[in-house]
């Protein structure tokens, strides 16, 4: 991912914080989208999940686990 899809998937995240409530269904991470970051980002549905998911895959793989070793290592 280039610098300006993450610089854009930190606001979308940011946007998602502010607004998400948990236990109500009518403030579900669909209408954050449908509501605010369509309105501010030109950006589809599915890039907004996808955004979602790299920012969650960061903070895991940001962890202090040793990296794996791959199939061909020496």
């Amino acid at each position: 991912m280039n610098n300006n899809a993450k610089k854009r998937a930190e606001i979308v995240k940011r946007i998602v914080d502010a607004n998400y409530e948990p236990g109500r269904q009518d403030r579900c991470k669909l209408w954050v989208f449908r509501n605010i970051v369509s309105k501010e980002l030109p950006i589809g549905e599915r890039t907004f999940w996808r955004y979602l998911n790299e920012c969650n895959d960061e903070e895991n793989n940001s962890s202090d686990d040793p990296p794996k070793r791959k199939l061909f290592d020496k």
